[in-house]
């Protein structure tokens, strides 16, 4: 979900060391999103190019072109974007649309100069950017719940947050989705980084945890686990979300854009969501059209396509939430802006206090 965000300088390194991810999502540990995953060629993937993998060729001539910034290489985490591309969503609603895959640059300063139009990153990401004044805001929720989780071996016992006390933790980096995580579950519980011993191991938590070198390891909920278990390890998931509920990756924009483009956010957002519900609807073949969108998987073995199979059937449950049933996919809570504002004020990463009511929209999901 994170696998989601991703990440830049000045003003890049103050979020990505407070957060900034490349989603899921929005990251500077988006490598550990798909250690063993297979993806495309990093670049831009138009909606002309896409039309020979089977999307309608109505986005032709007249269509409005926008550009989503993706923030990680090709990856069936997008499945919906490549569903709503191949099904004609998009073409329907009259845009021609431009994958954009250059995550090495920041997505949301990119988004807030207007060079790209959409994009993804997470509800922390958004508020730190708007704290320095970058006029970006959420127009629909991506992932329900934050992806983040520290995970062990089954025979560890480490089940809950106070079993974390004294052991030795593996993160990425000290930035980044994870280290956010680590922040958030920390604060949560009451407890000090003292009270663990954490180790950053880079994008090598799996074999950290594997290998014994740290007992626990943090990384996704739909990637980092569910390669420990194909190792045939059984696993214990702690998950961020069920002690801080924190606002996940989303659908973002800039503030000029929804005020003089209206029609064409709701009408992107509106062909998105269509995808992601076809995807729910439907996994099986959102993973055969997301092939055709990622093809070194499509020319991949049959284990590796098989385990990304089960990487887009976890991550649909990240999409889903209690607030979903009653108001539809893509619905933003503000109970979780609220609760992620005060956790990153009172842990200093927030500089200053920032209008959640105004770093998000649902008006686009009408």
């Amino acid at each position: 979900m994170r696998r989601f965000n991703l990440i830049l300088l000045p003003l890049v390194l103050l979020l990505a060391a407070c957060g900034g991810t490349p989603t899921a999502s929005s990251t500077a540990d988006s490598g550990s999103a798909t250690s063993t995953a297979t993806a495309g060629t990093v670049g831009s993937t138009t909606a002309d190019s896409t039309a020979t993998m089977g999307s309608t060729s109505s986005a032709a001539a007249g269509a409005h072109a926008i550009t989503m910034a993706m923030p990680y290489i090709p990856n069936v985490q997008f499945a919906h974007f490549y569903v709503a591309q191949q099904k004609g969503y998009y073409a329907q609603e009259g845009l021609k649309v431009n994958f954009d895959y250059n995550y090495e640059t920041d997505v949301v300063q990119r988004i807030a100069q207007g060079s790209v139009q959409f994009g993804l990153a997470s509800g922390d990401s958004v508020l730190l950017a708007r704290a320095q004044g970058l006029p970006i805001i959420t127009i629909a929720t991506n992932s329900q719940k934050f992806p983040v989780v520290f995970f062990s071996k089954a025979d560890q016992n480490i089940t809950t947050p106070a079993d974390l006390k004294g052991k030795t933790v593996g993160i990425p980096m000290r930035q980044g989705a994870s280290y956010i995580g680590l922040l958030a579950m920390l604060y949560a519980n009451k407890l000090q980084e003292s009270d663990l011993k954490v180790q950053e191991v880079g994008f090598a938590q799996v074999q950290a945890v594997s290998q014994g070198k740290v007992q626990v390891g943090i990384g996704y909920g739909n990637n980092e686990p569910l390669l420990l278990e194909q190792q045939g390890i059984k696993v214990n998931v702690i998950r961020v979300a069920d002690y801080l509920p924190l606002a996940s990756d989303g659908l973002l924009t800039n503030e000029t854009i929804v005020k003089d483009q209206g029609d064409v956010v709701r009408a992107f957002v509106r062909a998105t969501l269509r995808g992601m519900q076809d995807v729910l609807a439907n996994p099986d073949a959102a993973f055969n059209t997301s092939l055709e969108f990622i093809p070194e998987l499509k020319k991949a073995d049959a284990a590796t396509q098989q385990f990304q199979r089960k990487v887009l059937q976890a991550t649909l449950d990240y999409w889903q939430s209690d607030a979903t049933k009653q108001h539809g996919i893509g619905y933003t809570d503000l109970a979780s802006w609220q609760i992620t504002a005060k956790f990153l004020r009172d842990s200093k990463l927030l500089k200053s206090d920032v209008d959640v009511t105004k770093a998000f929209t649902n008006d686009f999901l009408k």
